[in-house]
């Protein structure tokens, strides 16, 4: 009896493991369908990147402590929330967590600017498609894709793009 229960909870713990509660999830899609509403083309009135990016931290910062990822990171995470909620979102500490972050989960690799893009608009479209991703990982229970998708969008936008000169 005792080796049926130690099994049955056994195996209760496997299947939690990277599963988030329904009201969880419902509340992190919230905030990455909330961040897409904002993300219009830069200068529309529907369009603010800083809203776009608190909402993509706070759906951050709600799953990262889902994740299979060591506790380290969803500390940055919060560390960098926090930073950026009483300040500003280009406050050089809550950027250097949020790459620390990054790195982490990233076998130690500093992010960079997918090749991709070079305007604003390219960045936007890009963090439309992640954002997209990232809910449906959600939906899937992919909880450390979703976390990834979310933390690239938030470096992304605070990492400086560099201008190519045409000559």
């Amino acid at each position: 009896m005792r080796r049926a229960l130690t099994l049955a909870v056994a195996v209760t713990v496997v299947l939690l493991a990277g599963h988030i509660e329904g009201a969880d999830k419902a509340q992190i899609d919230a905030k990455i369908t909330k961040a897409v509403s904002y993300l219009g083309k830069p200068g529309e009135s529907d369009s603010d990147g800083e809203m776009a990016f608190k909402l993509t931290m706070e759906a951050l910062s709600l799953v990262a402590p889902e994740t299979d990822f060591p506790s380290e990171f969803a500390e940055n995470i919060d560390k960098a929330k926090g930073i950026f909620d009483s300040t500003s979102i280009v406050n050089p500490e809550g950027i250097a967590h949020l790459h620390k972050g990054y790195r982490l989960i990233n076998s130690g690799k500093d992010f960079e600017m997918p090749s991709h893009i070079s305007t604003i608009e390219d960045a936007v479209d890009h963090a439309k498609v992640q954002l997209a991703a990232a809910r449906k990982d959600l939906e899937a229970d992919k909880v450390d894709e979703c976390t990834r998708k979310l933390l690239e969008i938030a470096v992304m936008v605070v990492t400086p793009m560099e201008a190519t000169l045409e000559k």
